[in-house]
């Protein structure tokens, strides 16, 4: 069963999507923060979640490696 993802986990989730095709490479957690109007620690927070659920994926100790799986 898939857990349902909170409304930060889909606005950062589209925040990634958009920030990637308007630049065409994966946005820093800066970024995202920015654009969702959260915090870098609360994004980081969301994001080790919905990789946890198979949702994106990202190399360890590497900026700029999150890339959505769907």
């Amino acid at each position: 069963m898939i857990a349902r993802q909170s409304d930060s986990q889909v606005r950062i989730a589209n925040a990634m999507r958009e920030l990637a095709d308007d630049f065409g490479y994966p946005p820093s957690m800066r970024e995202v923060a920015a654009s969702v109007g959260l915090s870098p620690s609360t994004v980081a927070y969301h994001l080790k979640t919905i990789e946890e659920r198979g949702i994106i994926t990202h190399t360890p100790q590497r900026n700029r490696t999150y890339q959505l799986l769907w």
